[in-house]
């Protein structure tokens, strides 16, 4: 996957990409053309992690049977959760890390 550095604009391949940061959910990786430090949005960042956890609880509780009637809700909810997450780390905004 490739992504735009925000620093020099360059199109860097995700595979190139040796340094890489993580303070919490937080994933900062370097530029290897310009040096700079970029990463999602951090409201943006904390939405992908909640897509996915959304899909996690919700699919345990699939898988454990717990209250077999909220299952379509479940299922419902979960899909919207790794949805989100699927946009956000396809089209999402990466900014300079200060």
């Amino acid at each position: 996957m490739n992504v735009a550095c925000p620093n020099c604009k360059s199109k860097v391949d995700s595979k190139d990409i040796k340094n890489i940061n993580k303070k919490g959910i937080f994933i900062e990786k370097q530029c290897p053309s310009c040096r700079g430090w970029f990463g999602l949005n951090k409201t943006q960042e904390i939405l992908k992690t909640l897509g996915v956890s959304l899909l996690l609880i919700t699919s345990l509780l699939n898988i454990f049977i717990i209250k077999s009637e909220y299952s379509l809700v479940f299922s419902t909810i979960g899909f919207v959760g790794i949805f989100i997450a699927i946009i956000i780390t396809f089209f999402g905004k990466h900014e300079t890390v200060k």
